[in-house]
């Protein structure tokens, strides 16, 4: 499958690095927002150094045991 680009969604993405409010990032079923994330996410690894990413993927059983939110602290 082709991945579409969403580089104008990526850049609304990278100029609110740094704000202070909280970022959702909605939409329906298979639109891509995953795929989107990947490549902020890939963004940020490469472009600032001192990040600090966690990726929980939920839908993979080695992580049922995060399933409450106290185990995540």
């Amino acid at each position: 499958m082709k991945l579409i680009e969403r580089k104008q969604y990526l850049d609304k993405m990278i100029n609110v690095i740094g704000t202070p409010d909280i970022k959702v990032l909605t939409g329906v079923r298979r639109s891509g927002k995953s795929k989107l994330l990947e490549a902020f996410k890939a963004y940020v690894q490469k472009n600032i150094t001192n990040a600090n990413i966690i990726h929980i993927n939920f839908n993979l059983s080695k992580y049922d045991n995060l399933k409450e939110y106290k185990l995540l602290l």
